[in-house]
């Protein structure tokens, strides 16, 4: 076989092959599996790629090599930061590696845990005189050497900036600390999942790691919010203000490198977290290799498959069901798309995020507010408002119910005698209704009305009806698919850009609901409206006759 460059990564790797034996791990075997995954790697289709992968022939090679330069673009984003003559490099050098995270650990989440928690190859590899350490140093390895390439092909534009713009010091310093923070994206989600396992099993673990994916997503982009507030504005320029919670964001402590070896020093601060951005890599480096046998021990429950809480469920579904739905096709529609959201983790992997971020969202334009303001002073403000953020959900999930995990299972719905799709539209719409829009709405809504009291009512009601009607509105527009018939790997082809369009329409119907309430009895008007709105969207969008109600289940 051709040398390749997978093979030139193992040339590299050859070069530790000492320090890895001094793990335990025999080195030997170690690159036989990586050469052997290596090339099972040509098969997989990276997130990135997806998209333009479909049903197309593909040259033979491996695709996420191939996808690199995509990533070269995006971090084109970040050279602005890098020559921006700030003279801060605290500010700087925090949006850039805030940044580089955001995108790292997003890459880990889609594309690497599914190779730190791959299970597939334990039947042929445990059968052999292979210790532990080995197989969960060439898991570690293997994700590692792919975050790696993912990290030069983001950051090659900014060290090349970073060179020409500071210098040779300023440059190398710069890979360092990019190391140092793989390392510690790898190391420390390698060491959540262990402690997960140890106290999970079976379905439940499967479910805790998807819910731990989730909130990380969501965690990160708050994150980015926390790095800029570390800065204020005196006199006209950025001011960094230390605080105790910047000790929980890396951003701040690699960008504390930078400060203090080129922007002169500084206080104790500085050094403690120039201190972190150092020892806590290592620190949980040598924590992690210590693990590694017990993180093989526990990974063995991944392929024990235990009870789901699926069906603990069903009597909800069916309430539900029987109170939205007007025939028993649309009741089974209904009850079959509740189960797929609820439980396909590909699709939760997918949705939740942007539901989680709904939810929060409205809270940091809160925070942005309270700094210079008082409590009194937000309840009486219009910042109840930013509601309306969670109202992009409904373009963004709805967008996204033509995709399932399991979308060949599809056929099913042209064997079943349905009349036309309208009662699967319908019931999957009023699937995403009942349990997913409105129990998050409902949550911001009770705090809403904690923060600004009962005058905000009808504005909430309002809200809610613009929201109702939105769904099945965007999902005429824009759902051009039925529900669950595409493979998510179809994701990147679909009209994500679209979704911007909702930022304008969104906009204009908070401007509406701001008008009406300067009128004589203008928001009960409105609401009358929304409701014979919401009437007719729903049922002339999808009409369901009702004589199909006699068929069978």
């Amino acid at each position: 076989m051709a040398e390749s460059s997978d093979f030139r990564s193992l040339k590299v790797l050859d070069r530790f092959r000492h320090v890895i034996a001094r793990t335990g791990a025999d080195y030997d075997v170690l690159r036989l599996i990586l050469r052997v995954k290596f090339q099972m790697d040509q098969r997989r289709v990276p997130t990135v790629l997806a998209g333009n992968y479909g049903n197309k022939k593909q040259k033979e090679g491996n695709l996420y090599l191939r996808s690199l330069w995509l990533y070269a673009l995006m971090g084109l984003i970040m050279v602005p930061f890098i020559v921006w003559d700030t003279g801060h490099y605290m500010l700087q050098m925090s949006i850039v590696t805030a940044m580089l995270m955001f995108m790292i650990m997003t890459s880990m989440v889609s594309d690497f845990s599914s190779v730190l928690l791959d299970i597939r190859d334990r039947n042929i590899i445990m059968t052999k005189p292979v210790n532990a350490r080995t197989i969960g140093m060439a898991r570690a390895i293997h994700a590692g050497i792919y975050l790696l390439l993912l990290t030069g092909s983001l950051s090659i534009l900014p060290l090349v900036a970073t060179l020409i713009r500071y210098g040779i010091g300023f440059f190398l310093l710069f890979a360092v600390a990019l190391i140092l923070i793989n390392m510690l994206i790898l190391v420390t989600t390698s060491l959540v999942y262990l402690f997960m396992m140890k106290f999970l099993d079976g379905e439940k673990l499967k479910d805790m790691i998807n819910m731990v994916q989730i909130l990380l997503s969501v965690g990160i982009a708050v994150g980015y919010q926390l790095v800029i507030r570390s800065f204020s504005i005196v006199d006209f320029n950025m001011v960094f203000t230390p605080e105790w919670w910047q000790l929980f964001l890396p951003p701040v402590w690699y960008a504390a490198l930078f400060e203090w070896i080129f922007g002169g020093g500084g206080n104790a601060w500085l050094y403690v977290f120039s201190a972190l951005a150092i020892v806590v890599p290592i620190i949980s480096l040598i924590i992690y290799v210590k693990l590694m046998p017990s993180f093989e021990l526990y990974l063995e429950k991944m392929a024990h498959a235990g009870q789901t809480s699926g069906r603990r469920r069903g009597g909800w579904d069916r309430v539900m069901a029987r109170m939205f739905c007007r025939t028993r096709e649309e009741q089974a529609c209904f009850r079959l798309s509740a189960n797929m959201m609820r439980n396909e983790r590909e699709f939760k992997l997918k949705v939740y995020p942007s539901i989680g971020l709904s939810l929060v969202l409205p809270y940091i334009f809160w925070f942005t507010f309270m700094q210079d303001s008082s409590w009194a002073e937000l309840r009486e403000s219009a910042l109840f408002y930013t509601l309306y953020i969670m109202l992009f959900v409904v373009v963004t999930v709805v967008m996204m119910l033509k995709f399932s995990g399991h979308y060949k299972a599809f056929w099913t719905f042209r064997a079943a005698p349905l009349a036309n799709d309208h009662a699967l539209y319908s019931g999957t719409l009023k699937a995403f209704l009942c349990n997913m829009f409105m129990p998050v709405f409902m949550i911001n809504a009770a705090i809403f009305l904690w923060a600004f009291g009962l005058r905000i009512l009808p504005d909430i009601v309002i809200i809610l009806l613009i929201g109702t009607a939105l769904i099945p509105l965007t999902s005429k527009l824009l759902l051009r698919k039925p529900p669950f018939s595409e493979s998510f790997s179809m994701a990147q082809q679909s009209d994500g850009w679209l979704v911007l369009l909702a930022l304008p329409v969104l906009g204009l119907f908070a401007g509406i609901h701001f008008y009406v309430q300067s009128l004589p009895a203008g928001i009960w008007i409105y609401i009358a409206l929304l409701v014979i709105a919401n009437a007719m969207l729903w049922t002339l969008l999808y009409p369901v006759k009702g004589v199909r109600k006699v068929v069978a289940h």
